[in-house]
């Protein structure tokens, strides 16, 4: 299955505005960070803190929502999904 891939900012010099992502088919979102970091390494130090945890300051939309807490990484893909990933950002 494909899912279209979105990051931004500091993210997006590392991945790209937009990209189609080949997975199997019920991936979820660790799936895919796992196979992005294979092919673009230097997105580790972004994505995951010092313990190999999801770090705090990048957020992860799931079609244009934040993931649910109780799903998380865990969260199943599917044909067609746009996943967005945001650093973080300040502003006034």
């Amino acid at each position: 299955m494909k899912v279209v891939v979105k990051s931004f900012a500091g993210l997006k010099d590392i991945l790209g505005p937009e990209a189609l992502v080949d997975l199997e088919e019920k991936a979820t979102i660790r799936d895919l960070l796992g196979t992005l970091c294979a092919s673009h390494p230097s997105l580790s130090e972004f994505v995951f803190d010092s313990e190999g945890n999801l770090s705090a300051d990048v957020t992860i939309l799931k079609n244009r929502t934040g993931l649910d807490p109780k799903e998380g990484m865990e969260a199943l893909l599917k044909e067609g999904d746009e996943v967005a990933f945001l650093p973080p950002f300040s502003g006034g």
